[in-house]
Order: C-alpha cells, then sequence, then structure tokens
C-alpha cells in the first residue's frame, strides 16, 4: 500500500487514484498483453476517464510501471542526507523514485511486468537518467559535507556527482535485472531487500576490481 502518512487530503487521493490506474494497467498487461492493454482499457479498469488517465501517466507504459511524475518530483524535493556509505545511500534514492508512488503488492507486480516486459525496465532506467542534473545536485550537496571532499570546489563536487551517478545507474540496471530474473522470489529475501544486497556486492565487486587495475 501507499505510504501516504504526512499528506494532505489532496495529496493522499492523488496517490490513491495513481495506484489504482498503475496497478490497473500492470494487471491488464499480465492478463492481456501489453498490447492489448490500452489506454482506453486501463482508463475503463481503473474507472477513470481517459484525461483522468493522462493527468497521471504521458503513456501507458508508465503506467503499467507506474511512474507518476509528480510522486517522482515530490520524493526528489525531500530534504535527504548521506550518513553512511553514499552509494546505497543513492541506490535507496533511486529505488525511492522507482517506488515513487507505492511498495508492497506493486513491487511484485512490477517485478512480474519486467519479467514478462524485459524492455521496460530499459525504459524505467531511462527516465531516472533524464533526473540526472536534479540526482547529480543531490549528491553533489553530499560531498560538500563530507569531509573527506573538503578541499574540492563546487564544480568538482558536480563532476564526481556524475561520476558516481553513472556507475550507480549503471550497477542499479545489472542489479534489477537479477531481481526481475529471479526464478522463485516467493522464497527469498523481501522485494525491497534483495536488490539493495545485490547492488551492495556489485559495488563491493567493483571496489575491488578498480583497486586491482590500479
Amino acid at each position: 500500500m501507499n505510504n501516504s502518512s504526512g499528506l494532505g487530503l489532496r495529496e493522499r487521493k492523488r496517490a490513491r487514484t495513481s495506484e489504482v490506474i498503475h496497478v490497473a494497467a500492470a494487471e491488464l498487461a499480465l492478463e492481456r498483453g501489453l498490447d492489448a492493454a490500452t489506454i482506453e482499457a486501463i482508463s475503463d479498469r481503473a474507472g477513470v476517464s481517459t484525461r483522468t488517465f493522462f493527468n497521471y501517466f504521458p503513456t501507458k507504459e508508465d503506467a503499467v510501471l507506474g511512474i507518476d511524475e509528480v510522486a517522482v518530483s515530490a520524493e526528489l524535493d525531500k530534504v535527504r542526507g548521506c550518513d553512511g556509505d553514499l552509494f546505497l545511500a543513492l541506490f535507496d534514492l533511486i529505488t525511492a523514485l522507482f517506488e515513487a508512488t507505492g511498495g508492497g503488492i506493486k513491487s511484485d507486480l512490477k517485478r512480474d511486468v519486467i519479467r514478462k516486459y524485459p524492455h521496460l525496465m530499459t525504459r524505467q532506467m531511462v527516465r531516472v537518467a533524464e533526473l540526472e542534473d536534479r540526482l547529480s545536485a543531490i549528491v553533489a550537496g553530499w560531498l560538500a559535507k563530507d569531509a573527506r571532499f573538503a578541499e574540492q570546489t563546487e564544480a568538482e563536487h558536480l563532476e564526481a556527482a556524475r561520476i558516481i551517478l553513472g556507475v550507480s545507474l549503471a550497477t542499479v540496471r545489472i542489479t534489477m535485472k537479477k531481481w526481475a530474473s529471479d526464478p522463485d522470489p516467493a522464497t527469498g529475501p523481501p522485494a525491497s531487500a534483495a536488490p539493495r544486497e545485490t547492488y551492495e556486492r556489485a559495488i563491493a565487486t567493483l571496489g575491488t576490481v578498480m583497486e586491482k587495475l590500479r
């Protein structure tokens, strides 16, 4: 279910409608196929007009994935700190963008959809990459508060942030593909935990490789 604590009535209503449309789109794609999951069919199952559909999602693919631009923007606007591992903090932020309009059952739906239509993962990663400037600014802010980067300029923080983001996005892409292709997710760790653990191992492997290449 959506975590709507702290949201006003209008925001909660929007979150509920967004989730209803997303669930309808994902279920239709799984039941009838992506081509048959038309905007009209999705709207009909969700009990909304096509005009309302477009108030939430620009395309049916975004609806199937649950990418709500307003919710994503709100997630980015949250004040975030980085108290520990920067790469893990960035992974948590990117994951929050993936799940901006919900979690729980929607995570399972998203996994099923991506397993059936793997090209949609590429679309989701592209949408996250389109937020590069905002994500880089957040990471640069973390670096500016890190004593290890105290001697760097603002421009150097931003350059480093873009490099870190690029590495993270590539690693997240691999991580999420492994998560989506899990042959038996019911017996594995929770959907929110498995990708993070895989990502952490991937970053550790990257660190080992970089050390050996120096």
